[in-house]
């Protein structure tokens, strides 16, 4: 399948036109039609049923938003044999509180067909997708409840007009300009790590680590970003002898921070950002971990059985090595 392959999950029976674009961005949606009259757990037995690997769009009917909150809730709470759950389109003119206070990706509107096309291309362009086999991997019963609904909410692509919380909208973009030079990501979309990163900061959610003498993330984030920024520079090889002068604690003696207490500051900062961006499901998958899913949710225990280096188990993905010789059971 290609990596363009969205499907489409309707409360409202067959999506018309979802196949008119203009251009070949995007591949023919896969739609699944389902009887909103069932319940949401039996939808959710359904969903779980087709057996969806690629990022998908829930679409609701006039009458149906508010299921269509339930089961947005309860997806994004681990249901079982469900992953990739990436928008939301529902048929009207506004996007209920219980899909908004989620940040599922959504759209309000009258021609459904063109706004799942939008929404989809969108969700493409803002942020990276979990290949299929880690998302069958995810929706599985080897993978326990709460870490599929960690998974699923990190896997919703980010608000390109995210506005920050904890930071200025200065601050935050030089946070942005220093998590590209830090973590670079690649040709591709990808995570906006300053955001995630301005939300777990606001959050109080760090690793709880400060050096001695920091003051609180907030506080030391404001006043790292400012000490950056007046010595920050432009162009990729200026900013990256900058991040050496400051990892080097030889940065220019600023007002805000002294060099050493910048040097203090940034080494958290680059922790976080490379905390963020591994958080990401895709970036597991990027690196080949797959220790996610050894605590589950079947009738027997879910570990390893297989641990010799280029050998994998049956239900991990191809690309981590032939299938290891292990007695028994490893699916």
């Amino acid at each position: 399948m290609s990596d363009n392959a969205f499907a489409v999950v309707s409360l409202r029976g067959d999506v018309p036109q979802l196949d008119d674009a203009s251009d070949d961005s995007a591949d023919a949606f896969r739609q699944i039609t389902v009887d909103p009259a069932l319940g949401a757990d039996a939808l959710i037995e359904e969903i779980a049923h087709a057996e969806i690997t690629t990022p998908w769009i829930l679409v609701a009917g006039y009458d149906d938003h508010r299921l269509a909150e339930d089961l947005v809730e309860r997806i994004l709470d681990g249901a079982l044999g469900v992953f990739g759950l990436a928008g939301v389109v529902l048929e009207g003119t506004v996007i209920p509180d219980g899909i908004r206070e989620h940040e599922v990706p959504a759209a309000a509107t009258e021609d459904v067909g063109a706004s799942v096309r939008d929404l989809a291309a969108d969700i493409a362009a803002w942020g990276p997708r979990v290949p299929e086999a880690w998302a069958r991997i995810i929706a599985s019963s080897r993978t326990d409840a709460a870490m599929r609904a960690t998974l699923a909410r990190r896997a919703l692509a980010d608000d390109p007009a995210y506005r920050p919380t904890a930071l200025t909208p200065a601050q935050l973009g030089l946070l942005r300009d220093v998590a590209r030079r830090i973590v670079p990501q690649g040709a591709g979309a990808t995570i906006d790590l300053a955001a995630r990163l301005d939300r777990m900061i606001e959050a109080e959610e760090s690793d709880g680590w400060r050096p001695t003498g920091m003051s609180s993330d907030v506080e030391a984030y404001r006043a790292g970003l400012d000490a950056l920024a007046a010595i920050w520079m432009r162009g990729p090889a200026a900013q990256d002898a900058v991040i050496r002068q400051v990892i080097d604690g030889e940065a220019p003696s600023g007002t805000v921070l002294t060099p050493d207490q910048l040097s203090l500051w940034f080494e958290d900062a680059r922790n976080d950002l490379a905390r963020v961006w591994l958080s990401h499901p895709a970036s597991l998958a990027r690196v080949g971990y797959t220790g996610f899913a050894t605590g589950g949710t079947g009738p027997e225990p879910a570990g390893y059985l297989v641990l010799a280096a280029g050998e994998r188990e049956e239900w991990e993905p191809e690309e981590l090595g032939r299938l290891g010789a292990a007695k028994g059971r490893t699916a």
